[in-house]
């Protein structure tokens, strides 16, 4: 494969690393090693940011919904993080690489890409688990991490899906199928003229 043929993807820390998950939700390793295979079978380079949620609150946080995070020193401290990564993908794309896409994770409030509305808990703050019955006129926001890398993208230009990795769907489910299918044209579409087994 010659350089200018070379891709490399944004993600989530906890697709790579289970163990930033909030522990009550458990880690999922054969979901790491799926995508982690597939993307090297590929021979595409991984580019990720540290867990905002880790970093902040520690392993032993408790599950929150996305109002808890919406705050200025939670934005600022996303901000600080995608530092790094931010000119990893700039020194990338510079040297004629092909950033292919932002992975997230499905009902994460900070990673994630599609953040409905979700029930309230005793307190009357947002709880981590969605409605049962969604009205599909309610809002979807991204989650705070997603959102803020998504101005960063825009400031500079960058152009990239944002797919979010359905970790609630079984292997076998139609949304797992669709997130492969779409994950396999954003590389597709990085890098038009590749094929299967071309190396």
């Amino acid at each position: 494969m010659s350089k200018r043929n070379k891709q490399v993807i944004l993600i989530a820390q906890c697709l790579i690393n289970p163990y930033c998950r909030v522990h009550i939700l458990g880690q999922n390793f054969p979901l790491s090693h799926e995508l982690t295979d597939f993307l090297m079978e590929r021979r595409i380079g991984i580019i990720q940011y540290p867990c905002p949620e880790t970093t902040a609150m520690g392993l032993m946080r408790n599950p929150q919904g996305r109002q808890q995070y919406d705050n200025v020193f939670f934005r600022n401290h996303c901000k600080e993080l995608l530092r790094i990564p931010m000119l990893m993908v700039r020194e990338f794309l510079k040297n004629k690489y092909h950033l292919v896409c932002y992975i997230g994770l499905e009902n994460s409030p900070t990673c994630g890409i599609h953040w409905g509305r979700h029930k309230v808990n005793r307190y009357q703050t947002e709880s981590p688990n969605p409605v049962d019955y969604p009205d599909p006129n309610d809002p979807v926001l991204m989650g705070i991490m997603a959102e803020i890398l998504s101005e960063e993208f825009g400031a500079e230009e960058i152009r990239v899906p944002f797919l979010e990795f359905p970790t609630k769907s079984q292997p076998d489910s139609r949304e797992r199928k669709q997130f492969w299918e779409d994950l396999e044209n954003a590389i597709m579409v990085a890098h038009p003229t590749k094929r299967k087994g071309d190396e």
